[in-house]
């Protein structure tokens, strides 16, 4: 009886042991289906990834209808594989920028929000297409603004034809993005009171700058007045300095000596520069924007033999004559005034001259915090 009673437990052991297997293989299936389907994602086809891979080559070498093709082959026949996503989103966006089909661009935009959008790109799209839903009554005008973005014939021609088209269309809905435009390409084209004019109009737009477009404007806005009401300042300063001078009639006072002088120091004067030029070809301008070329060295250094000839007249004019404590003190004041004066013209209306300005500026302010 004893042996009966002390089997018992490993029989009831020896019974549930199954039917424990079977729970927990039960609960193992059960767990899979709660899994998420992105991790039974079946890999596309070595076909499908071929598709990708020549739409993808299509859209970089332009070819814009053949990448178009491909996409929709793969959005329509290949509807669970992981390259359609890719298609869906390129697709709103060939027909948006380059094959520009507006009610085909908010078709497959708006699928891409339903069906593959994150949180992130949700709100990107949607905005997106309340954008494209309401330039439907302005297709012509934004079929004109898209090829003149994409079709790159360079600055002037992309100019004159937004100003053609803000002229044709002035409620034209992106007219702040055309004025953007405008902005940017007449900087580069070094036209700066034009850039400056083309982001005041985008500023008064009504519509917010973003900080790009902020830093262009202050920018514009600097240069410009650089241009013009400094440059007529500088121009006032040489034309003053130079009238004194002539008034005084330093020719009168010319000698032999004093000519022979003069050409001792601009011979001087160029032997320094050639000595200091090996100065100028070793800094560092990777990170400038723009390079600066050797002859705006070579032409300053040319423009200072001009004030050194304007000093040498100064000296010979009959006012000082009386006053010789007074040119010493005044000539050295007088000779940086000029200097500046001309050297700030030359740059200011020198290619790309505000932009040479700014980098000089910063150099000088780097050695400053250094020293």
């Amino acid at each position: 009886m004893t042996a009966k009673k002390d089997m018992l437990p490993l029989k009831l052991v020896a019974v549930r042991r199954p039917e424990l297997i079977r729970l927990l293989i039960l609960m193992l299936l059960g767990s899979l289906f709660f899994l998420p389907r992105a991790g039974f994602a079946a890999q596309d086809s070595p076909a499908v990834k071929e598709m990708k891979q020549k739409a993808q080559h299509a859209y970089i070498d332009g070819r814009y209808a053949e990448a178009i093709a491909i996409n929709l082959a793969i959005a329509e026949k290949h509807p669970e594989s992981e390259a359609r996503r890719y298609a869906v989103q390129m697709l709103g966006a060939l027909y948006e920028d380059n094959l520009i089909d507006i009610k085909k661009a908010i078709k497959w935009d708006r699928e891409f929000l339903e069906k593959y959008a994150n949180s992130r790109q949700a709100s990107f799209y949607k905005e997106k297409l309340s954008s494209l839903e309401k330039l439907m009554k302005q297709g012509e005008a934004f079929k004109i603004y898209q090829k003149i973005r994409f079709v790159n014939q360079g600055d002037e021609i992309m100019v004159q034809k937004f100003e053609a088209l803000l002229k044709d269309k002035p409620d034209f809905l992106l007219k702040d993005k055309v004025l953007s435009e405008l902005g940017y390409a007449y900087a580069r084209m070094d036209k700066r009171k034009e850039s400056y004019l083309a982001f005041v109009a985008l500023s008064r737009n009504g519509s917010k700058l973003s900080s790009s477009d902020q830093v262009a404007y202050e920018t514009a806005s600097r240069y410009w007045k650089e241009t013009s009401v400094w440059a007529w300042v500088a121009w006032g300063v040489v034309a003053l300095l130079w009238t004194g001078v002539l008034l005084m009639k330093p020719w009168k006072q010319l000698t032999r000596s004093s000519i022979r002088h003069f050409l001792i120091l601009a011979l001087l004067w160029a032997l320094l520069n050639a000595v200091r030029m090996p100065t100028f070809y070793s800094m560092e301008t990777g990170g400038y924007p723009i390079v600066i070329p050797d002859t705006v060295v070579y032409m300053a250094a040319g423009l200072n033999l001009t004030v050194l000839f304007w000093l040498l007249l100064l000296t010979r004019g009959k006012f000082w004559q009386t006053r010789p404590r007074a040119l010493r003190w005044l000539s050295p004041v007088l000779t940086l005034l000029m200097t500046t004066a001309v050297l700030y013209l030359f740059f200011v209306y020198y290619p790309n001259g505000p932009a040479i300005i700014d980098i000089f500026a910063d150099t000088l302010r780097y050695k400053v915090r250094l020293l």
